[in-house]
């Protein structure tokens, strides 16, 4: 790859990103409401492949950013709004040399399907193909082939619990600079893997420290100009939802090289296990043993970070059961109660029935009487305020009710609220895995194996559109049959692309 100072040469880019990830599963909707949007300088300040494109002396145009947390299938009116801003502001920029987008990779558009793909194919029919096109995504995308077929380079998280957002949109932003300072359109190959990673598929451990390395080491090959492993997103009912290895290379190499990521998946996928993970009961009576710190415990089932709707109350049922002390459940999302309980006044106490609309195996309806603790505002998937809270205790227990989904990942959320976590000996929160920046304060948690719209035993799930085969559901699949299936669709996906172009 070359320094910074080699892309010194006159280029006009277009920056942009459209995020929401999908659980085909949740019945909630994203609307147009439910995504912080950024334009102009604020969006190129929030880029961190801005800093690769200025020093390379670009003119760096912003489109917009719109990004939702996790949810539902995004509403067909939401998408072809905020797509139609892209597609205006590309029309007004048809010199471009190059677009950069940070998107999501498994967003689901309600009556259409993959976003990305929509985008993408709205953005080739006005700019064409000879502008090279590079994204950065999330480590659980999904790639359909008409996203795949529409882009030039494809860069992915290789950290989960995610880390590297920044460094993913570096390699993005460089490997567009070498398409455009080079005069390249690289095709991106794919090879697709039967598996379903859930949140046992953490890059800590092997087999993705290996894939990782070998990340690192085609990133050096200067024949290559992108290469990403994805864990795909597997709440996400498609045909080509599951794991992936893509590479874009300025030869033939990229098939070959994809593949030989994926067999290095594929061969110590069995070494991929949850850590703390423990059925409901156990894990709600395990944590009550706590004596000494904070002891997170996560609500694998209803996890609003995977698109969950957040308002299951088993675990909250559980617990008020057992009558613990120092115990919050975090984060409920119950706007009709919210909305009242903002209207009382603090020290009061009234009578709730929580539950109301959620999943069925979460729908455990609960009727309580709690005191008001404290009101106050929460912050989003983005660090924007996205809404009310109010915090009530009933006994040992506190519970805070949301009217907006959200997901407390950093202490900053808790800040935010007034919470103090320290005061806590239990925090249940609607998520799988542990959030790092909730790592720093407390390393201590237990992925309770709830039930839900999120649940990691995928058997639960009414896949309609899902491979007949996929592993762990299937595990007589061979690598034979892996590789085999990837050559067809590498073959069917080479064609498609020579129609298209």
């Amino acid at each position: 790859m070359r320094k910074d100072s080699e892309w010194q040469v006159k280029m006009k880019i277009l920056v942009g990103s459209f995020q929401c990830e999908t659980n085909t599963f949740c019945d909630g909707r994203a609307g147009i409401e439910d995504f912080a949007v950024n334009t102009g300088e604020d969006l190129i300040k929030r880029l961190a492949a801005s800093e690769v494109f200025i020093g390379a002396g670009a003119t760096i145009i912003p489109l917009i950013s719109a990004i939702a947390l996790p949810s539902g299938m995004v509403k067909r009116e939401a998408f072809e709004y905020y797509k139609d801003i892209f597609i205006d502001l590309i029309k007004k920029n048809l010199d471009a040399d190059g677009i950069y987008l940070y998107l999501h990779g498994s967003m689901y558009i309600e009556g259409m399907g993959s976003g990305e793909e929509g985008l993408l194919k709205a953005i080739r029919g006005v700019i064409g193909y000879s502008v090279p096109i590079s994204v950065a995504l999330d480590f659980h995308a999904n790639l359909s082939d008409g996203f795949v077929s529409n882009v030039n380079c494809i860069n992915g998280f290789r950290t989960a619990p995610h880390t590297d957002h920044n460094d993913t949109e570096r390699r993005a932003a460089k490997s567009l600079l070498k398409c455009i300072t080079r005069g390249a359109a690289p095709r991106p190959q794919i090879v697709r893997i039967s598996f379903l990673g859930g949140d046992a598929s953490v890059t800590q451990r092997e087999p993705f420290v290996s894939v990782t390395k070998m990340l690192s080491r085609l990133d050096q090959k200067d024949n290559i100009v992108s290469c990403a492993f994805f864990n795909g997103q597997p709440w996400y009912d498609t045909a080509y939802t599951g794991n992936c290895a893509v590479v874009s290379a300025l030869d033939d190499s990229g098939f070959d090289e994809a593949a030989l990521l994926a067999k290095a998946f594929w061969d110590g996928r069995e070494l991929l296990t949850i850590d703390g993970a423990m059925p409901v009961d156990e894990a709600v009576s395990e944590s009550l043993k706590n004596r000494d710190g904070i002891l997170f415990v996560t609500d694998s089932g209803d996890n609003t970070t995977a698109g969950a709707s957040g308002e299951g109350t088993l675990l909250l049922n559980k617990y008020l059961n057992k009558n613990p002390k120092k115990v919050l459940i975090c984060g409920i999302y119950d706007r009709e109660n919210t909305t009242g309980l903002l209207k009382r006044n603090i020290g009061e106490t009234v009578t709730i029935t929580l539950c109301k609309g959620c999943h069925e195996k979460q729908k455990i309806e609960t009727t309580v009487e709690v005191v008001l603790k404290k009101k106050g505002r929460v912050l989003g998937w983005s660090g924007e305020d996205a809404g009310e809270a109010v915090l009530v205790g009933h006994k040992g227990t506190d519970i805070l009710l949301t009217n907006a989904r959200v997901a407390f990942t950093t202490p900053e959320h808790f800040k935010m609220f007034g919470i103090d976590p320290k005061e806590y000996l239990v925090i249940v929160l609607k998520m799988g895995y542990l959030f790092p920046r909730l790592s720093e304060i407390s390393g201590r948690y237990i992925f309770a194996l709830t039930p839900g719209s999120s649940t990691n035993d995928f058997n639960q799930l009414d896949f309609k559109e899902l491979k007949k085969k996929m592993y762990p559901m299937h595990k007589e699949i061979t690598w034979k049959e892996v590789i085999s299936t990837a050559k067809e669709e590498s073959y069917d996906l080479y064609n498609a692309r020579s129609k298209e172009n």
